[in-house]
């Protein structure tokens, strides 16, 4: 964490373009604040009471507040320009100055792949974005999303259903987990992908910031799929974003008398791509299948050369290509049920099977 970095962003309304100014006119964030009221007011972008809050230290109090804060709820502090500040988003224009975060950034996040929509999917919504989120997942692609109600909470769960990597942008600080019913969610993603948010500690939550926070998931992604958006969803900030910063942006079609799919097909007429199935976006991009190709070959002959214990094969030859249920497999067995779910996951860990939807599982080799 560069202190200098944190201690200008917790100038009041000193965003990302007025930093960015700042650090080209001066060149290191340390120099900005050593700078005279007169040379700070040189910059077009810094109002009078900006330069004096700089000059009078008056952001320390701010400082303080996210250093102890930050130590006190376990959140981790990354500022621009440090080494694993993710650089897909640095690339964007205007990235976060700062990001608080809980769970850890990885090399496995890029490339990820963005999924955002309504709060209040129907039926065919929910299930669409269940089944592409499932595929993409299974490719082992980290999803992005923004841990709201509907499309996004339902992106995430599919990610951590498939033991895939999830990233959660929040619109709030750490303060407040929003919305309150995503608790165990937002759990679950800090323990095994990341949640993060450029909205600092004592901050008033205002809309805006959920506006802000859609460029840092299409920023942190290759593509984004709106899978259900109405003329004025969020969701089509988010693809306009993309769209901008040179990501592809892809859209699920639907009912076209409801309107809840309204905002998809205008980014469809707008040159979207459409998309049904999570094929029709990972087709695009031949250089992530030939890896993950290359990936579960390497995976199966290694598992191939491993010996199974009597209760592994017991369980393997209950198993086929197609998927079969664990209530069929403890029907098959004379093992106990819990017996059977570790041999699974052992199983799964050594390559042998994958865990399908609906605990189904299905014979790798």
């Amino acid at each position: 964490m560069n202190i200098s970095t944190l201690s200008i962003a917790c100038v009041d309304d000193i965003g990302p373009r007025t930093y960015f100014s700042l650090i080209n006119h001066f060149g290191s964030p340390e120099a900005v604040l050593d700078q005279d009221k007169q040379s700070l007011l040189q910059v077009s972008e810094i109002s009078e009471y900006q330069a004096n809050a700089i000059v009078n230290k008056e952001y320390r109090k701010m400082v303080d507040m996210q250093l102890l804060c930050s130590e006190k709820k376990k959140v981790k502090i990354l500022t621009y320009g440090e080494e694993n500040y993710p650089e897909i988003l640095a690339q964007i224009y205007n990235p976060p100055i700062v990001l608080l975060y809980k769970g850890e950034f990885s090399d496995q996040d890029d490339p990820a792949f963005g999924i955002v929509g309504m709060r209040y999917p129907d039926d065919y919504g929910k299930q669409m974005c269940y089944d592409i989120a499932s595929g993409i997942a299974k490719s082992d692609l980290c999803i992005v999303s923004g841990m709201a109600k509907g499309i996004d909470a339902i992106s995430h769960k599919a990610a951590l259903d498939h033991h895939a990597r999830t990233i959660a942008v929040m619109g709030t600080s750490f303060d407040i987990i929003y919305p309150a019913e995503n608790k165990q969610l937002y759990n679950d993603i800090c323990a095994k992908g990341v949640v993060c948010t450029e909205t600092l500690f004592g901050r008033y939550q205002v809309p805006a910031h959920f506006v802000r926070r859609n460029r840092i998931i299409s920023g942190l992604s290759r593509g984004i799929l709106v899978v259900q958006a109405g003329d004025k969803s969020g969701a089509l900030v988010t693809a306009f974003n993309a769209n901008d910063q040179n990501r592809d942006v892809y859209a699920v079609p639907g009912d076209i008398i409801k309107g809840k799919h309204n905002g998809c097909h205008r980014l469809i007429r707008l040159g979207a791509k459409l998309a049904t199935t999570a094929e029709h976006i990972l087709d695009e991009y031949p250089f992530i299948k030939d890896q993950l190709n290359g990936q579960k070959d390497l995976f199966i002959e290694m598992a191939k050369k491993k010996k199974l214990g009597v209760e592994e094969e017991a369980v393997l030859k209950c198993l086929n290509k197609e998927g079969v249920h664990i209530d069929m497999i403890y029907g098959k067995c004379t093992l106990e049920r819990a017996e059977i779910i570790k041999v699974l996951l052992d199983l799964e860990i050594k390559g042998y099977v994958q865990r399908g939807k609906g605990d189904y599982y299905v014979r790798n080799i």
